[in-house]
Parts: C-alpha cells; sequence; structure tokens
C-alpha cells in the first residue's frame, strides 16, 4: 500500500476513534497517556490516565495498568463499559451472586474480572505473569491473590511463554513470545481444599491450557456450580480451540453447557447436581 493509500485510510476512512487508537499503542509514557485520554474524551469515558514510574493509572477508579495496547482497549471506553463487557463475554450476567459467594479467577490478569461483582464475593485470582500480577495486587485489595499457575499436577515447574501485550502468555509453546520463565505451578483440587467451601463459579482463560487445568479438578468438581470457559482458538503454535476437550470433560461429569457466546467461544456450564 502507497503512503497516499496509507494517509487516505488512516485520515479519511478509518474513524477518529480507531485512527487514535492505532497510534496510541505506538507510543508510551507522556505521549501514550495524552492519546490514550483524546481516545476517552471522544468515547465520552470519565476515565483518564497519568503515567508514572513506567506504570499508567486510571482516574476513574484506582487502577493501574502496563501494556498499552490492552489498557487502552479495555479502559479507553471507562470502567462502566469494561464491566458490562466481562458480564457479556463470560456469560454470567443472569446468575445471581450473594455475599461470602466464591469466585476463583484462572488468568486473572489485571484483575479485570472483579468489577463485575457488586457484592462481597471472596475473590481467588491466579495469574502467573510477575508483571501483570503486580497490576493486579495493586488493584484488587483484600482479596486471595496468587502469583501461581494452574496444571494438572501440582509443585511442579514448568515453562512459561510470556506475551502480555494483549493477554496472550501461555504454558503451552507459542509464537512470538518475548521471554520465557519458570512457573510454579498448582491445581484447582489443592487451592479448593484450602477454601474448603462451595465454589459459585470458576472463570477459566488460560490461552489454550484450559483442558489440562481442568484435568486438576477432580475431588471437588461436584462442589462447583458454574463454570465459565474462553476456549477460543489460542492453544499453541497451532493456535487451536478447546472447546470439544473442555466440553468432553464437563459433561462426562454432569455438567451442562448453558450458554455458548460467539465469535470469541466461550462457553457457560453449570452443575447439575447443585
Amino acid at each position: 500500500m502507497g503512503i497516499i493509500s496509507k494517509t487516505y485510510k488512516y485520515f479519511f476512512y478509518l474513524p477518529l476513534d480507531r485512527l487514535i487508537f492505532y497510534i496510541a499503542i505506538k507510543t508510551n509514557g507522556k505521549i501514550y497517556q495524552l492519546l490514550f485520554n483524546l481516545f476517552s474524551l471522544i468515547k465520552k469515558s470519565p476515565n483518564r490516565i497519568y503515567f508514572k514510574e513506567n506504570y499508567y493509572y486510571n482516574t476513574e477508579i484506582k487502577w493501574r495498568f502496563y501494556h498499552r495496547k490492552q489498557g487502552l482497549y479495555a479502559y479507553g471506553g471507562g470502567f462502566k463499559k469494561r464491566k458490562n463487557e466481562l458480564l457479556s463475554t463470560y456469560l454470567i450476567k443472569n446468575l445471581e451472586f450473594k455475599d461470602d459467594d466464591v469466585v476463583i479467577d484462572v488468568g486473572a490478569n489485571n484483575g479485570d474480572f472483579y468489577l463485575c461483582f457488586d457484592k462481597k464475593i471472596k475473590y481467588y485470582a491466579y495469574e502467573p505473569s510477575p508483571v501483570v500480577f503486580s497490576n493486579l495486587e495493586y488493584n484488587v485489595k483484600n482479596q486471595n491473590l496468587y502469583n501461581l499457575g494452574l496444571s494438572n499436577s501440582d509443585d511442579s515447574k514448568i515453562d512459561f511463554y510470556l506475551k502480555d501485550e494483549f493477554g496472550d502468555s501461555s504454558i503451552l509453546p507459542i509464537n512470538n513470545y518475548t521471554k520465557k520463565i519458570s512457573l510454579e505451578t498448582t491445581t484447582l483440587d489443592k487451592e479448593i481444599d484450602k477454601i474448603q467451601q462451595r465454589i459459585k463459579l470458576i472463570k477459566l482463560e488460560a490461552e489454550g491450557f484450559e483442558p489440562e487445568i481442568l484435568h486438576g479438578l477432580k475431588k471437588y468438581l461436584n462442589s462447583v456450580e458454574y463454570i465459565t470457559i474462553d476456549c477460543g482458538f489460542e492453544r499453541g503454535v497451532k493456535q487451536e480451540s478447546t472447546i470439544a476437550e473442555c466440553s468432553n470433560y464437563l459433561i462426562k461429569n454432569n455438567f451442562k453447557m448453558i450458554n455458548f457466546g460467539a465469535p470469541r467461544i466461550v462457553t457457560l456450564f453449570k452443575n447439575l447436581d447443585i
């Protein structure tokens, strides 16, 4: 595409908000701050950010992020919009929660899923990436946060492939990862054994590693009421979906798929025994 065609595309064809988005994610620091706030203004969002010591801090609520693309995508439209997006994406907007319900968030990232709950839930969050986990700790206070990976075996060290810019890090080898680190893992059975309470909901988003994590949930599977899973095309180098493996395991164990979201491929399962 020639320079004239590119200029036409960016300045005439694309809406202004998309143009600012594409420019902003290629910048950083104070320039990114300026463009983020312009984007939010166009979106009629009350959220603004400021840049300090390599992190971006939101002003609508006390919230922090590090990765620019994900930050603008998630928070540029404001936190009310973000909450509604997550309720719809994970198919839980019609579920009823009460105080002290236990919610387990596997692949918690910055903690955005916690925004979905107005009740005083007991929140257990697992995020393997060190940088992203530091945001989770800043954003979510007085809850149960763990810098661990989930797997089908506990107390093991495995490789973890970092690709944090848009939340694509994975235990499985992936294309274009930025760094490989050693990761400590646990299982859902081991974690639920410590909780000793019925689990209202598990949200599972593990960039293709969802089947292995589910296989680490055997002993306490019948104490979980709902499981929402991102089964999108993210598994390994081939970027395969995990819907078949996850569905087969849960249906075999007396869960029923009660909702399905596309094109992202998100499924919501209900325990028929609860």
